[in-house]
């Protein structure tokens, strides 16, 4: 169970130091602006994905004054995780003392999900945001579609380069058997990841938002091309090179979450929408937990915003019933406690 079990953040935002030992159910940071909350959340995330929620510049996120930050993590099964970020040279990572290969290898570590602000973006943002959120949960399940997800992110930046120096058809062809072949793995690896996440999400709609938006409720997806890939990108490549870089492919893929014949940010309100978002990443982890028993972290920005108390309580007892470790952050303590008794 990938549950922390010690925390430690050094310099970080306005962090001097903290030693933390959460526990493995509900957590609660509470306090006011600028005291520091948001920011114990942002290292779990930093420690979990090696990146931050909160921008990619080094600098906001390393204490005034000092040269580096760093976060440290012990699951409760004693996999220690570190990482440290500086204003000069490379992020360092590490897993149980070991520099770690990549990114990837971190994020099968410590499975985490974040609802703040920015979670609207599944719903409001650009594809890119519900590719990320849909990949999230592919990698989780099927490991071996990272491997074709590589595979076919090289071909698409190798011929995106060669269009835009007007390569020949015979020097993009090598990259667009590549990309195609690649592509049709990560098509069926996602399609079937949407059916799931489909089933899983309509009980958790029809629970937080009622039947009436449950029964209306409609998951699409669009995998980024309309038949066969290699076809049809031989039948673009005139309009690829006019733009310089391949117009279809995974790369383009989509989801789209419906009310009726609507997409869901057009008709719900924002406490709606929040409802629907926390519906959507605890589908997301049950679809986890059911493939691999292992329950993922939760990461919840402010959740009393927006929402009152009769849904906070129902969002609440669903993360319970996950039985996974949640972090919660608000600025009043009271608005949580009897929720999460």
């Amino acid at each position: 169970m990938p549950t922390l079990a010690k925390l430690v953040v050094t310099d970080l935002r306005n962090i001097i130091e903290t030693d933390i030992r959460p526990a493995s159910g509900f957590n609660i940071f509470y306090g006011g602006n600028g005291s520091g909350k948001t920011s114990l959340l942002e290292a779990i995330f930093l420690l979990a994905l090696g990146r931050s929620f909160r921008g990619h510049q080094q600098k906001p996120l390393i204490r005034e004054g000092e040269k580096q930050a760093t976060v440290f993590g012990e699951t409760q099964d004693g996999l220690m995780l570190g990482i440290q970020r500086s204003l000069r040279g490379p992020q360092l990572i590490r897993i149980d003392g070991k520099k770690a290969e990549s990114l990837a290898e971190l994020t099968r570590c410590l499975p985490l999900l974040l609802i703040n602000t920015d979670t609207f973006l599944v719903l409001e943002g650009a594809p890119r945001e519900r590719r990320r959120f849909l990949d999230w949960g592919v990698i989780h399940v099927e490991h071996s579609f990272l491997a074709c997800w590589r595979q076919a992110r090289l071909a698409l930046l190798n011929r995106n380069n060669l269009l835009k120096n007007d390569a020949s058809k015979a020097e993009l062809e090598p990259w667009t058997r590549a990309l195609s072949k690649n592509a049709e793995m990560i098509d069926q690896f996602r399609a079937e990841h949407v059916e799931l996440l489909r089933m899983e999400m309509k009980s958790k709609v029809q629970e937080l938002l009622g039947t009436q938006f449950a029964e209306k409720f409609a998951l699409e997806y669009i995998r980024g091309w309309d038949k066969d890939l290699y076809q049809q990108i031989q039948s673009d490549l005139p309009k690829d090179r006019k733009y310089g870089h391949t117009t279809s492919g995974p790369q383009k893929a989509d989801l789209r979450f419906k009310v009726g014949a609507y997409n869901a940010a057009e008709v719900l309100s924002r406490g709606q929408l929040k409802l629907f978002v926390c519906a959507l990443k605890i589908a997301q982890g049950k679809l986890l937990q059911k493939a691999t028993q292992k329950s993922c972290i939760f990461l919840i920005d402010d959740l009393p915003a927006e929402l009152d108390k009769s849904n906070i309580t129902k969002v609440c007892r669903m993360f319970g019933e996950l039985e996974g470790q949640v972090f919660l952050s608000c600025i009043d303590q009271q608005s949580l406690d009897k929720d999460i008794q």
